[in-house]
C-alpha cells in the first residue's frame, strides 16, 4: 500500500505506530505477559454502520464469536484464536486463555466464568478434538478446566449450558451442565450422527440440532430434542447435496436455518443465492424459504433475539449487494434493514453476531471495504485501525406487537 505524508519525520512516526500495534496482536510466545490496550477507536473511525452505532473494540486481530455477558456490561469474542473479553464502555482488555489456544466458541456462565469451546495446541503430532473448558475470571492467572472431551457444539439455556458430545460410534449425546464444572445432567437418548450446531428455544425446553447422520456426506438433518423429556426426533432432512450453515435457530414459530448446496460460498459472485433462510413448521416437514425475504436474498447468518421473537440476519438482497444486517418478524413476515451500509464489510462467519441481552442491539464484526488501488492518507496511523476486523453494537430496538 502506497502512503504519502507531508514530511519525513510524521511518516517515520507512522510506521513505527503500525508496527507497535502489529506487534500487539500478533506476537507469539510461550511466556504470559500483559496485554496493553488497544488504540480506541471511538470519535476517530466512522464505523459507516448507521447512526447511533458504536466500536466495542479496535486494533489489528482477527475476531469472532461475540458473546454478551448475562448483564450486558461486557462482551468477550476471540481475537486470532484465543478468548479476550472487555467492558463495553472501556478499552479495558481482559484475556482468558494463552495465545496459542484455539477457541470456536464462547458462552458466559455467570457475569465472572466463561465457557469456552475449542483445544489446546497438539503436541506429538495428535490429532486436534474440541473439549468443554471453564474458566473464571481471576488476576493474573490463565486456568481453563475440562469439562467434556469430543464437544462439538454448546448453547446456553435458562439452567446452564447444553452441549454435544461423542458418544458411542457414530452416536452424539446432550448434557447440562449448570456450574462448579459438571455434568448435571446427562440425557440418556442418543443421536444418530454428529450434533454439528444446536440452540435451545428462550424458553429453554426445546434444542434445535443440526445433525450429520452416520455414513451419509451429502445430507444434513435437523433434529428436535425436548429438554424436559429427554427424547428427541428429526424433523426434517436436506435433499441432495444441501447443508446446514451454521446455527438454527428456535422460534415461536418453529426452527428457521440457513442452507445451501455444499462447498458454496455466500461471498460467492455467481448469479444465484448459494445460501437462503429455511422455515420447518413445529410439527414437521418439509423445509419451505422463509417468507418475507425476498426471491434473490443470499443469507448468511441468522440469530434468536432473546425473546424469541426475531430474528436477526446477516445477508445481501442480491448477489451483487451489499451485506447488512436486517431483523425478521415471522409473525407478522416484516424483514426490515437495520443497516444500509455501503462502506463497510460486515463479516459473515456463521457465529459473528449475537444480540444483547437486553434485545435492544445485535454485535457484529466489521470492517473498512478493502480498496483495491493505492491510497493516500494524511491522517495519523490510528486512522487506518477502520482496515481491521472490529466488533460494532448496532442499535435495532423492540418491535412492537
Amino acid at each position: 500500500m502506497l502512503f504519502r505524508v507531508a514530511s519525513v519525520e510524521r511518516f517515520a512516526l507512522a510506521v513505527l505506530s503500525i508496527a507497535a500495534i502489529l506487534a500487539v496482536g500478533c506476537a507469539h510466545t510461550d511466556e504470559e505477559v500483559s496485554i496493553e490496550p488497544l488504540v480506541p477507536a471511538a470519535g476517530r473511525v466512522d464505523p459507516g454502520l448507521g447512526p447511533g452505532t458504536r466500536a466495542l473494540s479496535s486494533g489489528p486481530g482477527y475476531k469472532g464469536s461475540p458473546s454478551w455477558s448475562p448483564g450486558g456490561a461486557r462482551i468477550a469474542f476471540t481475537v486470532d484464536g484465543y478468548v479476550v473479553d472487555k467492558p463495553t464502555g472501556s478499552e479495558d482488555l481482559r484475556r482468558w486463555t494463552t495465545r496459542d489456544f484455539i477457541a470456536e466458541d464462547t458462552e458466559w456462565e455467570s457475569n465472572d466464568t466463561l465457557m469456552i469451546l475449542g483445544a489446546a495446541p497438539p503436541s506429538g503430532g495428535k490429532e486436534i478434538s474440541s473439549s468443554l473448558y471453564r474458566t473464571r475470571a481471576r488476576e493474573d492467572e490463565l486456568e481453563l478446566e475440562t469439562v467434556e472431551k469430543e464437544v462439538s457444539a454448546i448453547s446456553p439455556n435458562r439452567e446452564g449450558l447444553i452441549f454435544a458430545f461423542g458418544g458411542a460410534p457414530n452416536e452424539s449425546r446432550l448434557a447440562l451442565t449448570r456450574g462448579g464444572g459438571k455434568i448435571n445432567r446427562l440425557y440418556n437418548r442418543p443421536i444418530r450422527g454428529r450434533v454439528a450446531a444446536l440452540s435451545v428455544s428462550p424458553d429453554g425446553e426445546e434444542a434445535v440440532l443440526a445433525v450429520r447422520p452416520p455414513g451419509d456426506r451429502e445430507t444434513s438433518g435437523l433434529h428436535e430434542f425436548d429438554l424436559r423429556k429427554g427424547e428427541g426426533r428429526e424433523i426434517t432432512r436436506l435433499d441432495g447435496n444441501q447443508e446446514i450453515l451454521g446455527t438454527p435457530q428456535w422460534t415461536e414459530h418453529g426452527p428457521y436455518f440457513v442452507a445451501g448446496k455444499r462447498g458454496g460460498s455466500v461471498d460467492s459472485d455467481g448469479s444465484e443465492p448459494l445460501y437462503e433462510i429455511y422455515h420447518v413448521p413445529v410439527e414437521g416437514g418439509a423445509p419451505e424459504p422463509a417468507p418475507g425475504m425476498g426471491e434473490d436474498f443470499v443469507a448468511a447468518s441468522i440469530r434468536i433475539s432473546p425473546d424469541g421473537k426475531r430474528l436477526a440476519v446477516i445477508g445481501r438482497l442480491n448477489p451483487e449487494a451489499p451485506t447488512n444486517l436486517y431483523v425478521l418478524d415471522p409473525l407478522v413476515e416484516d424483514f426490515t434493514a437495520v443497516t444500509t451500509n455501503e462502506d463497510m464489510e460486515i463479516k459473515t462467519g456463521p457465529d459473528d453476531l449475537a444480540w444483547s441481552p437486553g434485545g435492544k442491539s445485535v454485535a457484529v464484526i466489521a470492517r473498512g471495504t478493502p480498496s483495491t488501488e493505492p491510497e493516500v492518507h494524511a491522517d495519523p496511523a490510528d486512522r487506518l485501525l477502520r482496515d481491521f476486523y472490529n466488533l460494532y453494537e448496532i442499535p435495532v430496538g423492540r418491535t412492537p406487537r
